[in-house]
């Protein structure tokens, strides 16, 4: 069912998101801010997923975008940051489905329940939580082959 992973391509979550994708022979894609912009500064190497800019260099109409544009987000990590609160508080009005922190297990059958094709992958940066890009990329990669 799952043909496509997109992401905002924020250091982290998204980009471990990206980077499973591609491993797993998925389309990827998603809406990054204006210009590419990651808390590192500008990733134009983001075009080799797939990923389009927002007109906007902020992260939040992004993050909105990326909610609408997929069937359902999976979230890596706090859930009481900015960005969770938008993710969270967007997937909720725009009535998509949404889950955090999966166990093993867990994704495939939430992935087949709500009928995903295009899954959001989002979650806190690599500087809030080091090392997620690498844990999110292993667990999606071990969960979805």
């Amino acid at each position: 069912m799952l043909r496509k992973i997109i992401s905002g391509g924020q250091t982290g979550a998204d980009r471990g998101g990206l980077e499973a994708g591609k491993k797993l022979g998925l389309e990827t894609g998603g809406t990054a801010p204006r210009g590419f912009r990651t808390e590192n500064g500008s990733d134009p190497g983001l075009k080799g997923f797939g990923v389009s800019e927002h007109r906007s260099a902020d992260f939040r109409p992004r993050t909105i975008q990326n909610v609408a544009d997929s069937d359902g987000t999976v979230w890596f990590g706090m859930t009481d940051t900015p960005g969770a609160l938008v993710t969270l508080k967007n997937a909720i009005a725009l009535d998509r489905p949404l889950l955090l922190n999966p166990l093993p297990g867990a994704l495939c059958e939430w992935i087949v329940k709500n009928n995903i094709e295009v899954l959001n992958v989002a979650g806190n940066r690599e500087s809030l939580h080091p090392g997620l890009q690498k844990e999110v990329e292993a667990f999606l990669v071990g969960e979805l082959k």
